[in-house]
């Protein structure tokens, strides 16, 4: 053998001794693919859990201000029932104010279970609960100059009351907390009794 041929053969067994296989094995392949779909599948259910808290929250802050704004000292309610003639709808007002203060107290002693700031509400909010409000004022002002108050009074009393009836039944289906949903059922149950009181004296005057 020359010198040619024994260094081409020591090179040839250098190869094979210094070689380390195939880097990715299938077993190694399916493994990764594992993985990786399972991070992935995570960071979606972590998305979607997130988006439902989101929403959650979004729905309890907005039941939780709208029913504090109401019953504000301040609010239009607190004004005109002053001035309505119908001992009948300063009866179901009273009972109104009572009942949205207990709720209200209700959900901001679970307010930390269920994700909801009861400091402030966020912008969002706040600019619906004034859009709302400053509506409401609106139409009692002028009816209450137009002479017919009242009737007025009452059917924007069971349009509010409707629209709140509508954001419990959204915030008890978002919601485990026990406490939380009992307050709502109650709280339901005494407003939709309300808005069908407010609602018959609308359409009877």
């Amino acid at each position: 053998m020359d010198n040619k041929a024994y260094l081409d053969e020591i090179a040839v067994k250098g190869k094979k001794k210094f070689s380390a296989g195939p880097i990715l094995t299938p077993v190694m392949i399916k493994l990764i693919i594992v993985g990786v779909a399972a991070v992935i599948a995570m960071i979606v259910v972590a998305t979607m859990l997130n988006s439902r808290k989101d929403d959650s929250s979004a729905i309890h802050e907005t039941i939780y201000f709208r029913m504090t704004g109401l019953i504000d000292k301040h609010s239009p309610i607190r004004t005109y029932i002053k001035k309505v003639k119908s001992s009948d709808l300063r009866a179901y007002t009273s009972t109104l104010i009572s009942a949205l203060t207990t709720t209200s107290d209700s959900i901001k002693a679970v307010s930390g279970k269920i994700g909801l700031k009861t400091s402030s509400p966020s912008s969002e909010v706040s600019q619906l609960n004034s859009k709302n409000i400053s509506t409401l004022e609106d139409d009692l002002e002028r009816a209450y100059l137009n002479g017919n108050l009242d009737v007025t009074y009452a059917s924007n009393m069971s349009y509010q009351l409707s629209l709140l009836i509508s954001l419990e039944n959204q915030a008890r289906s978002k919601t485990s907390d026990a406490t939380y949903a009992q307050a709502l059922d109650e709280s339901k149950a005494g407003l939709e009794a309300l808005e069908e009181n407010f609602r018959n004296y609308a359409d009877t005057h």
